[in-house]
């Protein structure tokens, strides 16, 4: 068995026998309720309020987390992803596997610090294993924070994995947001959108692509009530793609769909399983299978 698999179920296992000793429901009401954000008051709400998590409407969509979006939302939390991506025969690569791990903390309603660290590991067919490591940081502003509205803005530095030969270093800036489609008689229906406009630097072949711009939408149905043993059960598809700017594949187009399900359970523990589907071709990867695993603090 690999490293990466190794440390994936050693994490898995610490954390959710740390989390579901806790009781605390993380949808649950808060004491007082936070200011709702909006940007008319961007710079006199929020900067100075504790941060609490803001429930959303007793019959309304949750805000949840997802696999290839970027999260819309401030938290303080624990998350580690997991993936296998299987490759198709003409690649020298049989198959990968990627671990990373998130700490999140919220200072107040407006302002969040993510701090990351991955590991990839590569099955060459050739029988050789390759492995290296980077990681990086995030700053993120709520833009708008409502019972059905969420907007954030966010800024992101990914260190390159010189282990496996990347020395460029990555820069993004995107916008992402959620909508609760509850109040026009949806049902528990939320949809999502991202917009991550992503610049490299660094040492690179000719024709690398030094800019792209990537993009996404979600929809998600919650089935279950917060208050249930299996908390907000949700399926949810997304859809991403990216788009390179320049280099050989400029204006080159992937786009993927993920369906996948999430839940909670012990009030504090949220369990993702989803696998993308390319749906352009020609395609670098067959499938990859995801698992997440988030402890809310």
């Amino acid at each position: 068995m690999r490293p990466i698999v190794l440390t994936l179920l050693l994490t898995l296992l610490l954390t959710a026998c740390r989390g579901l000793a806790g009781t605390t429901e993380i949808s649950q009401t808060p004491a007082q309720p936070p200011t709702e954000l909006t940007l008319s008051n961007f710079f006199s709400a929020g900067w100075d309020q504790p941060y609490s998590f803001r429930t959303s409407l007793p019959d309304g969509a949750p805000d949840l987390p997802l696999f290839t979006l970027v999260t819309n939302f401030l938290a303080r939390v624990s998350r580690t992803d997991y993936f296998y991506e299987t490759e198709l025969g003409k690649s020298p690569t049989k198959d990968v596997q990627f671990l990373d791990e998130y700490v999140d903390y919220a200072f107040n309603q407006r302002f969040m610090l993510s701090v990351f660290g991955n590991y990839t590991g590569l099955d060459q067919r050739d029988s050789r294993y390759e492995a290296g490591g980077a990681g990086g940081g995030q700053l993120r502003f709520q833009l708008v924070d409502t019972q059905t509205d969420s907007d954030a803005l966010n800024f992101r530095v990914d260190s390159p994995d010189q282990g496996l030969g990347n020395h460029l270093t990555k820069f993004s800036s995107s916008i992402t947001g959620w909508r609760d489609l509850s109040q026009l008689g949806a049902g528990r229906l939320g949809v999502y959108y991202d917009v991550i406009d992503e610049a490299y630097a660094g040492s690179s072949p000719g024709g690398a692509t030094r800019n792209d711009l990537a993009y996404g939408t979600a929809i998600a149905k919650t089935w279950t009530k917060p208050t249930d043993p299996v908390a907000n059960l949700s399926t949810v598809v997304e859809f991403s793609a990216a788009t390179s700017l320049d280099g050989a594949e400029r204006n080159r187009t992937q786009v993927t769909a993920t369906p996948g399900i999430q839940f909670v359970l012990g009030g504090r523990n949220v369990l993702m399983l989803g696998v993308d589907f390319p749906l352009t071709h020609p395609s670098d990867t067959r499938n990859v299978f995801r698992l997440t695993y988030i402890y809310c603090y």
